[in-house]
């Protein structure tokens, strides 16, 4: 194999990983419930990382992109904590089995989102910001607790670098709206529908 064809492999496989799933990824465990999506509350997320608020910013973020989608009702916040201090449930932490049982028979849903921060980091590089966000999504079946849908998704503000600086996103806010999109979206494609 001469040097030449080396080059043309190599510069193909390069391309290709290029091309490579940068989306979020789902993961089914079980069917959604009939008129699943009417109603659904998202619950307080876990944070892993050491990004100050970083839970509760996605969190406030996440809502309002659930709610600006105009797809879903989705429960007050002010509710959900009320039946985590009735339940001596930190927000911080994520609920056990039982809790999530009890907690989807006392806000009255069919579906429930609850996850977790992995990783969540604004670092500098020279002028800019490399925002990068991991998180974990899960639906959870409103009766059993159980949950039905798990969502990875995995960016770095740099993903959407297009042409120069054109599409590049530089804060942890920005690449957080962009995912919760991508996140909506997917979930609406794989048959969470709308409400009637």
């Amino acid at each position: 194999m001469t040097l030449h064809h080396r080059l043309l492999i190599l510069c193909g496989v390069v391309l290709l990983a290029g091309c490579a799933r940068s989306g979020p990824t789902l993961d089914v465990f079980g069917p959604l419930p009939e008129n699943a999506s009417c109603r659904v509350a998202l619950l307080p997320l876990a944070d892993r990382s050491n990004y100050p608020q970083g839970g509760a910013i996605f969190y406030k973020i996440f809502l309002s992109e659930l709610v600006a989608s105009g797809r879903y009702q989705v429960v007050p916040e002010g509710d959900i904590l009320e039946i985590y201090q009735q339940l001596m449930i930190y927000p911080s932490q994520l609920p056990s089995q039982e809790q999530l049982e009890i907690i989807g028979g006392r806000l009255g849903v069919s579906l429930f989102i609850s996850g977790e921060i992995l990783s969540m980091r604004e670092p500098r590089s020279g002028v800019y910001m490399q925002p990068e966000l991991t998180l974990i999504l899960r639906l959870h079946d409103g009766r059993t607790g159980a949950v039905l849908w798990s969502t990875y998704h995995r960016r770095l503000g740099t993903d959407y670098h297009e042409v120069l600086h054109f599409g590049r996103i530089n804060t942890i806010a920005g690449l957080a709206r962009r995912m919760t999109r991508e996140i909506i979206t997917l979930w609406h494609q794989k048959g969470l529908a709308p409400c009637p």
